[in-house]
């Protein structure tokens, strides 16, 4: 029963399809759970977003679709596949979504303790004539009846697995776990029992406390601090960034829909640090600023104070001079033996030049990443916005556009800037920097200057900002923003992606990745990976319009607000 609440009520906060708005909690049901939990979930109408996910054309095309395919042979998938299968064992009967419904009533919450053997105990206030119409309360029977703090209670074992599953009705409300120890502690809580609970564990008290009041259809409270330590939380959780996990101890999401939209808001406290790492003149509100810069025409963005300036000169080399070759090994395993039959060398090494020095193994980037380093640093670079945007070229291929705009302690000194870029880009487009020149030229209405060259490379300075790129219509729309207020608040960083206007070029290019972009391919009949399985995942998607994302760091508090743009 877990594995089907727990999972449909996170995809609600993922994929936020639902526009109803919802009234809080009457009763904190915090204060009837046992203490020691990792994760605790709760909605104030937990049975209605269940039936707005029933009917949702977003669940029917989800497990229609070939990422759901994929997903359903998941080691994950199959492991609680089978945890879900040995707790219906337990239980009497396997329930589907419809007969969970049944038993979700409006205010609810569900704590789960342990990973592994998915240990919970959920709380819902239902309607005592609405239990006893479900196939929960016809079972009771076969149930082993005990009592906890006055009030009765059902358990069952299932010999085979030994999984156990306990519920009782007190005060209306349905208690229902998979552990009778958890279940009896939630009754004499009911009953006015001193034991230590979730609403006095200061994780909880300290998130809930830094988070707004809560008015969310869904809040998930996290106890960071022991969940990252679980081997199963770090070898099952997808994002695969347990390292920037670490540096929370605990955390609370907030998720509401409201004009269409759905809006997730997180708070997460971080462990407090004897040093930060931000630079101390890195101003938080110039990454706002960039912000007002972003047009219509980009399909993704990204700002950002500028803490590491050689992170941001080998993102502009990469993107916009000379991508470096990706030379990628998992040491983990030794090499390959070679065989005796195949020849040492070929006609081709005789070409060889063994009288001049070989070029550097990473081609002359570093060299370029210095130059453009060396720029930033003696401009003092405090914020970095990055944009793309794809368009179509030559009629059938795609090209991703890309605007670095930076903003400085000061104006950029133009002829510093034509030297470090002519550094950079001649020590690779050019032999010794011959016929890298710069020319004066537009992008739309304003005045730009461009690398002549066999490369796309533009410059174009408004006082203490700075504008690179290598598309002059998307330079151009941003150059049209220069002087746009930007809105209140002092971001660290901000971003979003545009996903209806990059579907169509997404298309196109992993139709050519996967090669014809057949749905299927040849060997088993799985689907092919771009076009099939991440494929109709957008495709699942095809309603959301765009996702923002935007950060904010107060005292020892990280303040995220994510907001999915629906179609209307």
């Amino acid at each position: 029963m877990k594995r089907a609440l727990l999972l449909a009520a996170l995809l609600l906060s993922a994929t936020g399809l639902l526009f109803l708005q919802t009234t809080p909690p009457a009763a904190k049901l915090a204060a009837f759970m046992p203490s020691g939990a990792l994760l605790y979930l709760e909605s104030p109408d937990f049975g209605r977003l269940l039936r707005d996910w029933d009917a949702s054309k977003v669940k029917a095309g989800w497990q229609q679709s070939a990422n759901y395919e994929v997903f359903s042979r998941s080691n994950l998938f199959t492991k609680l596949g089978e945890v879900y299968e040995q707790y219906g064992d337990a239980m009497g009967f396997v329930p589907g979504l419809r007969r969970l419904i049944e038993v979700a009533g409006t205010d609810s919450a569900l704590a789960l303790y342990e990973i592994r053997n998915v240990e919970f105990l959920y709380v819902s206030r239902v309607a005592d004539a609405d239990l006893m119409k479900s196939q929960l309360w016809a079972v009771r029977d076969q149930f082993e009846q005990r009592q906890a703090g006055g009030i009765s209670f059902y358990l069952r074992t299932d010999p085979g697995s030994t999984r156990t599953v306990a519920f009782a009705y007190a005060k209306n409300y349905l208690l229902f776990s998979t552990r009778d120890d958890l279940l009896a502690q939630s009754l004499e809580l009911m009953a006015g029992g001193g034991n230590p609970t979730i609403a006095n564990d200061r994780w909880y008290r300290e998130a809930t406390a830094a988070a707004a009041p809560n008015s969310a259809e869904l809040r998930l409270v996290m106890n960071l601090e022991p969940l990252v330590k679980s081997v199963y939380f770090r070898s099952y959780w997808v994002q695969r960034n347990a390292s920037t996990v670490r540096r929370y101890w605990a955390g609370v999401a907030d998720v509401k829909r409201a004009a269409g939209n759905i809006t997730e808001t997180r708070v997460f406290l971080r462990v407090p640090e004897p040093a930060q790492s931000q630079r101390a003149d890195a101003n938080p509100a110039t990454t706002a600023d960039l912000m007002a810069l972003v047009p219509p025409e980009a399909g993704m963005y990204k700002a950002s104070a500028i803490v590491d300036s050689s992170e941001v000169a080998a993102l502009i080399v990469q993107k916009l001079i000379g991508p470096q070759t990706d030379r990628s090994r998992d040491w983990r395993y030794a090499p390959m033996a070679v065989s005796p039959d195949i020849r040492a060398g070929s006609e081709g090494d005789l070409e060889t030049r063994i009288d001049e020095q070989p070029l550097p193994s990473d081609a002359g980037i570093a060299d370029s990443e210095a130059a453009v380093r060396a720029l930033l640093d003696k401009a003092g670079a405090r914020s970095v916005l990055r944009l793309q945007a794809s368009s179509p070229a030559a009629g059938t291929f795609v090209q991703a556009g890309s605007v670095i705009a930076l903003a400085g302690a000061a104006d950029w000194d133009r002829d510093s800037v034509r030297s470090a870029l002519t550094s950079a880009a001649g020590k690779l487009w050019t032999t010794s920097e011959l016929g890298a020149g710069w020319v004066p030229s537009t992008s739309g209405r304003h005045a730009i200057e461009r690398l002549d060259g066999l490369g796309t490379l533009m410059f174009a300075g408004r006082g203490p900002l700075l504008f690179l790129g290598n598309d002059s219509r998307l330079l151009g729309a941003v150059l049209d923003r220069v002087g746009t207020r930007p809105s209140a608040g002092a971001l660290t960083y901000a971003a979003g992606f545009r996903h209806l206007r990059e579907r169509p070029y997404y298309e196109r290019v992993m139709s050519a990745l996967d090669f014809a972009g057949s749905a299927r391919s040849q060997r088993g009949g799985a689907p092919s990976f771009f076009t099939g399985n991440i494929g109709s995942l957008s495709e699942v998607f095809s309603d959301l319009v765009e996702i923002h994302v935007t950060e904010e760091e107060r005292a020892q508090a990280t303040l995220q607000k994510v907001i999915y743009q629906m179609a209307r």
